[in-house]
């Protein structure tokens, strides 16, 4: 079972439409690749930065690799 709260999943359907099918197929590491694949197309198109969402969305990579 992966370890994601509803509010993760909440914030993360903006982002990643298939997050439901995600956490339902149970493999946390499919869930952090859709995560970075967001992170990386925001930056591919901000000069090489992070955008504010890309920091935020980093926030909760990083809450849900800690959380599994």
């Amino acid at each position: 079972m992966i370890n994601v709260t509803k509010e993760q999943i909440e914030l993360l359907r903006k982002y990643v439409p298939s997050i439901d099918e995600l956490v339902q197929g149970n493999d946390v590491k499919a869930i952090l690749d859709a995560i970075d694949d967001v992170i990386i197309d925001g930056m591919l198109g901000n000069n090489d930065e992070p955008t504010d969402s890309g920091i935020m969305l980093q926030r909760v990579y990083d809450q849900v690799y800690d959380q599994n």
